[in-house]
């Protein structure tokens, strides 16, 4: 094993697949990094720490027990990186390998036993011994650089993978909102069979299969309608007109639709053809601000679990028994009004100010009584840059009308539409409604 004497100052995971021990030996720093991504194993000496995202959990972990170590030793085989630790006379090994989707490292000690390992990786590190070279520093530092570019082509070629399979979602849903689209068009011809049949009801023979009338349009021109035998004309016309309504609503709703999906393609299509001009970390920000997934489902459900923990909001009771849930910060607000409140939801937040978002939940076509409006106002002025005025505008609208922009503020949403309430803040009310906060469990 190729001596080191060096002392390990900082451990970082800055992207996925890539893994880097800060660390200053003989008067000088520098970066271990290793890269770990599925098909791609590698290993080099920079001269500047990676930037990235902030640290997750387990490498906060990671650096408890590796900060501060002295690295012995930097092995590598096909299959594994293994970074020998010394501390108080203790030796531990740092082991990483290109497991699928992101890479994975386990710390283990000698007898091989882990103490820590990164999530979603199985509970044994892989053993290597007998296939395992050593490297010295000084051999690692002459290709530090390419090893870094070669996890960032590695990276970018799995976002562009992403690209790929949401460009593909997204053209099926292209078709499908084109087929309702034509199916719409056929409202109009199901309200005029449905007119002519309420008109010529009484015309029509009790076991006709089909009925031929003249429709009012000038030119006149001749409408065959199917009839059902189960039901009366009059029924059959009803029938008629709920469908024709239901097919209208989805002209309504269809081009905004339509519109959206085609934004959404064009903004990713150049996106993609774009892909070499981004590094990945920047890639991997502009697909989350489009809503694109940058990581497998297995770490999404991970993730999902973990912020599951807590909640992004604070719950308050009003007298009615209306539930008022506030957010608990410009994270927790996009969390809030973007994955937990409902369309037909009531939304709020104080006008023209900082302040936490605030949605009563209400039931599909139910309205907010006007003393729940009034609670629900005065803990959006309350939780906001307001607090302590006694008048404060604050803005509501149903969520539906709420719209996050592709590149805003974490935090920072649009409306379509909204109302104001000019609150006079009473302070009896705010004290009961924080008396009833509902403590998570």
């Amino acid at each position: 094993m190729s001596a080191w004497n060096a002392k390990v100052t900082r451990v970082d995971q800055p992207e996925p697949g890539l893994l880097s021990l800060s660390f200053r030996a003989d008067g000088r720093n520098a970066t271990l990094i290793i890269v770990a991504l599925p098909g791609v194993l590698d290993l080099g000496v920079i001269d500047r720490r990676p930037r990235g995202k902030t640290a997750t959990p387990s490498t906060t972990q990671l650096r408890r027990h590796a900060e501060g170590a002295t690295i012995l030793g930097v092995e590598r085989s096909s299959r594994a990186v293994r970074i020998s630790l010394g501390r108080g006379g203790t030796q531990r090994f740092l082991i990483a390998a290109p497991v699928k989707p992101y890479g994975g490292w386990w710390l283990c000690e000698e007898d091989g036993s882990v103490v820590l390992r990164s999530p979603g990786v199985v509970a044994d590190a892989p053993s290597e011994d007998g296939h395992l070279r050593a490297y010295s520093s000084s051999s690692l530092r002459q290709r530090g650089e390419a090893v870094l570019r070669s996890h960032q082509e590695s990276r970018r070629e799995q976002l562009l993978r992403a690209i790929e399979r949401r460009l593909k979602r997204l053209a099926k849903k292209r078709e499908a909102v084109l087929r309702d689209l034509e199916r719409a068009k056929q409202a109009e011809e199901l309200a005029e069979q449905a007119s002519l049949l309420l008109a010529h009801s009484s015309k029509i023979p009790p076991d006709a299969a089909h009925f031929e009338a003249v429709a009012w349009d000038d030119p006149t021109r001749s409408i065959q309608i199917d009839l059902d035998p189960r039901k009366s004309p009059a029924e059959l016309a009803q029938d008629l007109f709920a469908k024709a309504k239901r097919l209208k609503r989805g002209l309504d709703v269809a081009p905004r639709r339509l519109a959206s999906v085609e934004r959404e393609l064009g903004d990713l299509t150049r996106l993609r053809d774009d892909v070499n001009e981004h590094a990945p970390s920047e890639l991997a920000a502009k697909l989350e601000a489009l809503g694109v997934a940058t990581t497998a489902p297995a770490e999404r459900e991970r993730q999902r679990r973990r912020a599951g923990a807590r909640l992004p909001y604070r719950e308050f009771a009003t007298d009615e028994a209306n539930r008022v849930l506030v957010g608990r910060g410009a994270a927790d607000n996009d969390r809030l009004t973007l994955q937990v409140a409902r369309p037909h939801d009531l939304w709020l937040h104080a006008r023209g100010v900082n302040g936490a978002h605030v949605v009563v939940p209400l039931t599909k076509g139910k309205s907010c009584s006007p003393e729940t409006l009034v609670d629900a106002a005065t803990l959006a002025a309350h939780f906001s840059d307001m607090r302590g005025e006694a008048i404060v505008d604050v803005i509501y609208t149903p969520r539906r009308f709420v719209r996050k922009r592709k590149g805003s503020a974490i935090g920072a949403v649009t409306l379509e539409r909204e109302k104001v309430i000019s609150l006079r803040v009473e302070r009896d009310r705010l004290e009961r409604l924080l008396e009833h906060e509902r403590k998570s469990s």
